[in-house]
């Protein structure tokens, strides 16, 4: 074996040496010497590969050998791994820690009495890991002794069992170390004291073995199970491990801080715990092997690119929101358009059928790609998916066909993830289907859905209609048409500072908080929520004092009645903070915007948008206060996660962009602050339009940077753009212009009012 591998390693070093040379020198005669030698090379490392293939074909294989406490791998040991998990360090996990089992003790003290231990379950139940964590924890001076994967190694490790004692003889999955030529009971009668046999099985190949079936079976296989059967006979103490979880073992995994756990934890009612996180990553293989799958006879089911595209579609129907049981007509439509995507019939897919049970069978006892009684894809390969940065792009098709097939009521959440993913022109017609069908909450969502999108007037007009037919109608409850009123005025008034219009909605918002204090009482979380939205139009009306009283009241009142984590405390305190930074200034902003991110970021229960929303204020105040370089982290951290939360040109992500960009043309790079808001106005026009108040003010800074940036002339242009269109679209003392035009003062020397613009 040793002078095999030396003949490899010896034409690897001249390989080396003749591609130097080569590198080194040209001209022919030396290219043909190093082809010579090329030749020369393949055939002594072809004779040491057969040399090395010979001798392994008449010696058996080694046995994996080691000291228990020094093993640090479990996989080495056929423990399932797990999703890689990598850590800050570099280091990649690819086993979750152990969370304790409750047959644990009683394992520990079948392995300390010695003999024959067999850990019994269903595949996947943790039965390998069960073993692997009680073997450290009591035998931690024995040697582990793993025979090769097959029965005709296992002599070598039965040998090397005896001669390492104390050990411990590691059978994992039993049945593969019995039949022809493998573990007998003479062989377990033969290994004495010092040697523990720690084995594994998964409980229904045993059945298999069974004496009932020995009528039907020839008379080889007859002996080869009775020989089965008298190794079971050899076990001094069975252990039994179920697939799903107990209360207290569901209890030790909720307290792991394992992503990978805490999915599985999440998944416990439908799957074993240990099961999804073993399967997951071969299901996930599976999915993406099959893309490139040759077809095979039809013989049995098996992966092709039809059954990739399922697989696609169903995952792709839940990161697009819609989670509830999928009709599988629809299903079997959306695959279409993957496996046009990915080329189509030169796929050579195979036939639906096949796909559909590939799909839908159980890889280990019962996770599937996708559920054979609901059609959801495995929730695993959704979160991979969403993870994912190189993962395509949901299609256009997809999102299309869902809100057209989808009831009005499941098609919401739809809506809003097709609206984050630039389909926002879907909304409106599936609202009108929605309103003219009498599912009022669901138009009321979407209207909320355009709002959010940027299309505020719109959305606004589409709200009012909603709430005059919805008032008075069964399944409409006078605090549905409070609520619906409570997100008009947020609608019409400020959202954003100098958006909106703020006293117009401040008369509809006091309406609201006055009939709801007498509909709910002063307690209630939709009364207080209004107030929250009291609060912030009366600080956009010009009584910042006024909003800062109103929203500490309503986070006191939260914080009585809710908790310090709850999402109105939490809200409370966020419109608390605006206010405090407009009343106390920017630095007493950036220590309660500070503390509220800080405290938001340790509760799991916290949304992205806002943590978002607390972190773009933060670095609003920071750049205010003069610290330049603390704003470009915050709102650097801020512009990332609001673009994957809503997509890089979403309504919502495009001020968060423009504090960013603030940012870095304050801390001395005008460049990239040009070049950023050059990005901006493109964006925004896309998104929301020329016209919009964002995409001027996104052009009004482009000009501003581009003047101190050194090109007066195209400043100048720009600024007399946005000035004209500002006076047109919104009049003469709208808070842009009046802005815009003092820039125009002091770059042209000149009074620019609206004529000259």
């Amino acid at each position: 074996m040793v002078r095999g591998w030396w003949l490899i390693t010896a034409a690897a070093v001249v390989t080396a040496v003749l591609t130097a040379l080569g590198k080194v020198y040209t001209g022919a005669v030396v290219a043909g010497l190093v082809a010579a030698g090329g030749a020369v090379v393949a055939v002594i490392a072809e004779r040491g590969r057969a040399q090395i293939a010979e001798r392994a074909k008449s010696q058996p294989r080694s046995p994996y050998v080691c000291r228990v406490d020094k093993i640090d791998d479990p996989v080495r040991l056929r423990v399932h791994p797990a999703a890689r998990l990598e850590h800050a360090d570099g280091h990649v996990n690819r086993v979750p820690p152990f969370v304790p089992r409750d047959r644990m003790p009683e394992l520990e003290a079948a392995l300390r009495a010695g003999g024959f231990v067999l850990v019994v379950g269903d595949s996947a139940a943790g039965k390998t890991r069960l073993a692997y964590e009680a073997m450290r924890a009591c035998l931690p001076k024995h040697v582990c002794v793993k025979p090769e994967e097959d029965s005709a190694a296992l002599a070598a490790g039965i040998v090397a069992a005896k001669q390492k004692r104390p050990s411990v003889l590691w059978l994992d999955d039993l049945e593969r170390y019995l039949g022809t030529g493998g573990l007998t009971r003479t062989d377990l009668d033969e290994l004495g004291n010092g040697v523990v046999v720690l084995a594994t099985l998964r409980a229904h190949l045993r059945d298999e073995l069974s004496a009932r079936y020995d009528p039907s079976r020839a008379e080889s296989d007859r002996l080869i199970a009775r020989a089965g059967r008298e190794v079971f006979d050899a076990v001094s103490m069975e252990i039994r491990l179920g697939r799903v979880w107990s209360p207290a073992e569901l209890a030790n995994a909720r307290e792991s801080t394992d992503p990978r756990i805490a999915h599985a934890v999440r998944a416990a009612d439908r799957h074993g715990v240990a099961e999804t996180i073993a399967a997951s990553p071969e299901l996930l293989r599976d999915w993406h092997d099959a893309w490139s799958a040759a077809p095979r006879t039809p013989d049995r089911t098996y992966g092709d690119p039809r059954g990739a595209a399922l697989v696609s579609a169903a995952v792709d129907v839940r990161r697009a929101g819609y989670h509830r049981p999928l009709s599988l007509d629809i299903l079997r439509e959306l695959h279409e358009v993957y496996l046009r995507e990915h080329g189509g019939k030169s796929l050579h897919p195979g036939t639906w059928e096949n796909a559909l049970d590939w799909a839908t069978k159980p890889l280990h006892a019962t996770s599937s790609l996708i559920d054979p009684d609901t059609y959801r894809a495995f929730d695993y390969l959704v979160d991979e998916t969403v993870h994912d940065a190189s993962a395509p792009a949901i299609p256009e098709a997809t999102w299309l066909t869902l809100i057209e097939r989808l009831d009005p009521d499941d098609v919401v959440e739809v809506a809003w993830q097709a609206s984050h993913a630039g389909y926002v022109q879907y909304t409106e017609p599936v609202f009108h289907r929605a309103l003219d069908s009498g599912h009022y909450h669901a138009a009321a969502g979407l209207a909320e859905c355009l709002d959010e999108a940027g299309q505020h007037s719109r959305a606004a007009e589409l709200l009012e209609l909603t709430i005059s037919r919805a008032e008075g109608k069964d399944g409409v409850s006078d605090q549905d048409v409070l609520n619906m009123r409570r997100s008009l005025a947020w609608m019409i008034g400020e959202q954003v500072s100098g958006h909106g219009d703020p006293q117009r909605a401040l008369d509809i918002i006091r309406r609201v908080v006055r009939h709801g204090e007498t509909l709910l009482g002063t307690t209630h979380p939709r009364l207080l929520s209004a107030k929250l939205t009291l609060a912030r139009q009366l600080g956009a009306s010009g009584n910042p004092e006024e909003a800062l009283a109103v929203a500490s009241d309503v986070a006191a009142l939260a914080l009585e009645h809710n908790g310090s984590n709850d999402e109105l405390t939490l809200d409370a305190r966020f419109e608390a903070a605006v206010w405090t930074r407009h009343v106390h200034g920017d630095a007493a902003g950036v220590e309660v915007f500070g503390e509220l991110l800080e405290h938001a970021q340790s509760v799991d229960t916290v949304s992205w948008p806002f943590l978002i929303d607390t972190a773009w204020n933060l670095g609003g105040a920071l750049l205010k206060s003069g610290n330049a370089a603390a704003a470009v982290s915050v709102l650097e951290q801020a512009v990332t996660e609001s673009e994957l939360a809503y997509g890089r040109k979403h309504a919502r992500a495009l001020p968060v962009r423009l504090s960013h960009a603030s940012a870095i043309a304050a801390a001395g790079d005008l460049s990239t602050a040009v070049e950023l808001t050059r990005e901006l106005v493109a964006d925004s026009t896309d998104t929301v339009g020329e016209a919009d108040l964002t995409t001027l003010q996104m052009k009004a800074h482009f000009a501003h940077w581009t003047r101190q940036a050194g090109d007066r002339a195209t400043a100048v242009e720009l600024f007399e753009s946005v000035l004209a269109d500002g006076v047109r679209l919104f009049g003469d003392d709208h808070w842009l212009v009046v802005s815009v035009r003092a820039e125009l003062t002091k770059l042209c020397g000149i009074a620019a009012d609206r004529d000259e613009g």
